[in-house]
């Protein structure tokens, strides 16, 4: 599952999200519009704000358009 879709089921907002991992709110949601791919650390702060592993997460981007 995407970030988006386990936060959803964690009835958590982005804002929440932020508060946890550390992340700026406007970064998840860049994140999980597939604009930016996420550093190692973002990565591992969002995974363990929702108790997780980063590697249960899909982290996948927009294919480009160029």
């Amino acid at each position: 599952m995407d970030l988006r879709e386990l936060r959803f089921r964690k009835r958590i907002s982005q804002w929440e999200l932020s508060r946890t991992s550390g992340v700026h709110q406007s970064r998840i949601s860049l994140i999980e519009n597939c604009f930016s791919t996420p550093t190692n650390d973002e990565k591992n702060k969002l995974a363990k704000a929702l108790g997780l592993k980063p590697g249960e997460i899909e982290w996948e981007e927009k294919p480009s358009t160029h």
